[in-house]
């Protein structure tokens, strides 16, 4: 069973911030298998820079969601999230999409993550995990979306 971790940066090194994210990840779980770096347009709040995203697969760590969950809120301020517009720019933005076949409904946190399915930078990126690979039956995803999301490399290409 894997911790699915979603990363996203739109401001300052991108790349630099979603390698940082990584790192200090990797410092707590063991990494698993990582996506491509995939850019996309900004959705919800829209009117900022575009981000870059990877999903990071990990083993299932022995602390608790809600734990973790925390975790991650306290690695996002110490890379240098600043929470002063909701679903604004930010240096670092992490989330957890799937821990295992966990269905979880909490105030704070809710598995899988329940917006995942319409998210291109989070879909495009996760089928490249083993992860997806071993769960392609249950998850079902679309192949279209609203906003799409291209792998970094393939995006360059077509400049």
């Amino acid at each position: 069973m894997s911790l699915i971790i979603a990363t996203g940066s739109n401001i300052g090194d991108r790349i630099k911030n979603l390698a940082n994210a990584k790192a200090t990840l990797s410092q707590t779980f063991d990494i698993v298998a990582e996506s491509r770096i995939y850019s996309s347009p900004a959705v919800d709040y829209t009117g900022q820079p575009d981000f870059l995203n990877q999903v990071l697969e990990f083993k299932i760590p022995e602390l608790p969601p809600e734990e973790v969950m925390l975790n991650l809120l306290k690695y996002e301020k110490e890379l240098g999230r600043v929470r002063d517009i909701d679903k604004g720019p930010r240096i670092i933005d992490l989330d957890i999409i799937f821990w295992g076949e966990l269905k979880l409904q909490k105030d704070n946190l809710k598995l899988p993550h329940p917006r995942w399915r319409e998210r291109a930078f989070v879909v495009r990126p996760l089928k490249e995990l083993p992860f997806y690979k071993s769960h392609i039956e249950e998850l079902q995803v679309e192949d279209s979306f609203d906003h799409e999301a291209f792998p970094v490399d393939e995006q360059l290409r077509r400049i």
